[in-house]
């Protein structure tokens, strides 16, 4: 079936749009379909030189016919940008979605606002994003992810996704042939994402099916 992954959180700027890129482009690059959803009506619709999709979810009718052809195909991965920091709109698809991805970056405020986040969406799970990778600042960055992790169990992603200068080429007009560094970035992006949903999707299971696999 199409794998449905939600990219939302209240916090702006938190590394949502390019999260929801990193992940389609390495889905890509491991041989798997893939498409990105642009739901921000701010936002443009750029999907030119790109090896994934670019589908435009900005109208709730449009986002509605993307998610019921993508349950039609049963092929491949959606990848939802929920810019624009609605929280309906993150309690809408975090339901519907497979897996639920909330970016936060190394401050006090992402930290409050993802709390608050996973408080009201018992399915999400949190993300470290553009994190940096200074030694010594990475030391301080690491009580953030602590802090959470005690609050909230098992519902962190403790390994960082980490800064990249040339990451900001995947939301230039064009993509076209994306730097080393992106692509290598983008094949862990969704390598985690493809763990933690097998892990889901493992826990899902009943005891019959766990025995039968």
């Amino acid at each position: 079936m199409t794998n449905i992954v939600y990219i939302g959180g209240s916090k702006g700027g938190s590394g949502k749009t390019t999260t929801a890129h990193l992940a389609a482009l390495g889905a890509i690059l491991r041989n798997q379909p893939a498409a990105y959803v642009v739901t921000d009506p701010t936002r443009k619709v750029r999907g030119e030189g790109r090896p994934y999709g670019v589908l435009d979810g900005r109208q709730p009718s449009d986002l509605a016919k993307i998610l019921g052809a993508s349950r039609a195909t049963l092929n491949g991965w959606l990848f939802i940008d929920g810019g624009g920091n609605r929280q309906a709109l993150d309690e809408e698809l975090a339901a519907e979605a497979d897996l639920c991805i909330l970016p936060f970056r190394a401050s006090e405020e992402d930290l409050d606002t993802v709390a608050a986040d996973l408080a009201r969406l018992p399915n999400a799970l949190a993300w470290p994003a553009a994190w940096t990778v200074n030694a010594f600042a990475q030391k301080a960055a690491a009580f953030y992810i602590e802090g959470l992790s005690k609050a909230f169990p098992l519902r962190v992603i403790a390994t960082p996704i980490p800064f990249v200068n040339s990451v900001s080429e995947l939301l230039a007009e064009n993509l076209g042939s994306p730097s080393t560094p992106v692509r290598s970035l983008a094949r862990k992006v969704f390598d985690v994402i493809t763990e933690r949903h097998e892990e889901r999707n493992h826990l899902k299971e009943t005891p019959t099916e766990r025995a039968t696999a």
